[in-house]
């Protein structure tokens, strides 16, 4: 018998074939495949007996000794966000010293101007971002992310680039020492939101991510890739602020739950709440999607609805959700 013949002869004890299909193997093969009658008496008997009462909680058991749920079983440990702020920067920094003199009056951003222009803006991020972690600095509101860092902008319109980048590491070096003194849970103000030093750093970590893929878009270069102990504290951050961000946008809907299931080295299953405070129950809607590609909506560089998703359930729900999800995101 050829190794067709043995595949047809499992699928017809099996009754799983169509019957056109059924009839054809029967000719060839006969009623009855010979040395199946064992086999096909054993799976009858297990469809006409219940199973044993443990064996669901063995076998879950099992499983959860394996790998850890909602997670792939090489999935990568998330890092701390201090850690994954500072290799961002020197991400960053890396490719500000690859540019050549063209690439820094590339246009970057709608909003900031050239790659020049954008660097100057991060300088003004980092040095504001020094006060905002300084307990005892009161930094007036400024609500506007943009206009918040002009004043520097403008005081570096006659700088050159080579000098921006350089300002800007350093500035960024002196961020990362003021987040590491201190009480590690102190809230932070910063333009209309407040956060844990972790969160803000999060924060952050995003915004260097995002003006990263500005500049690497303006200069013709590959999208920053950051590697997967940072993507995996970003998005698993990024999901459990889901409530948060939908409160923030006003959009939170009382027992309605969403379930993301992140593809990628960086995925992950999560269940979120979609009203801060209450507990997650039978989702209502399932989103999977890379999870590269969700944190890019959140960083505001991808629109949602030109994220590659496949939706389960509640559509209109999921929407919601999506369009959320960049709630934190300052550009």
């Amino acid at each position: 018998m050829t190794s067709f013949d043995h595949d047809l002869a499992t699928l017809l004890a099996l009754d799983a074939l169509e019957p056109d299909e059924q009839a054809d193997a029967e000719l060839l093969l006969g009623m009855f495949p010979i040395g199946f009658t064992d086999a096909s008496a054993a799976l009858a008997e297990q469809v006409a007996t219940e199973p044993p009462p443990d064996l669901r909680d063995d076998v879950l058991s099992h499983a959860l000794s394996r790998r850890r749920p909602g997670r792939p079983v090489d999935a990568a440990t998330p890092c701390e966000p201090a850690e994954a702020f500072n290799r961002t920067v020197e991400d960053l920094h890396q490719l500000l010293e690859s540019l050549s003199d063209i690439d820094w009056d590339a246009p970057a951003h709608d909003e900031h101007g050239t790659v020049r222009e954008l660097v100057a803006h991060l300088v003004g991020v980092e040095k504001l971002s020094v006060r905002w972690l300084d307990e005892t600095d009161d930094v007036p509101a400024m609500l506007d992310h943009i206009a918040a860092t002009r004043p520097v902008v403008d005081q570096l319109a006659e700088t050159g680039p080579r000098e921006i980048a350089r300002q800007w590491h350093s500035a960024a070096l002196a961020v990362s020492a003021a987040a590491a003194t201190g009480d590690p849970t102190r809230q932070v103000s910063f333009h209309d939101l407040s956060t844990s030093v972790e969160g803000f750093l999060v924060t952050r970590t995003f915004e260097l991510w995002a003006h990263a893929m500005d500049i690497s878009l303006a200069t013709g270069r590959g999208l920053l890739q950051l590697d997967g102990e940072r993507m995996v504290m970003m998005s698993s951050r990024l999901m459990a602020a889901v409530p948060v961000a939908l409160a923030y946008r006003r959009s939170t809907v009382a027992d309605r739950t969403i379930r993301f299931v992140l593809t990628g080295a960086a995925g992950g299953c999560y269940t979120a709440a979609l009203r801060p405070g209450d507990a997650p129950g039978r989702p209502d809607a399932t989103v999977v999607a890379d999870a590269v590609d969700v944190c890019r909506v959140a960083a505001r560089r991808l629109p949602p609805d030109q994220l590659e998703v496949v939706i389960d359930g509640d559509r209109q729900l999921a929407d919601l959700v999506l369009a959320g999800l960049d709630a934190f995101a300052r550009d």
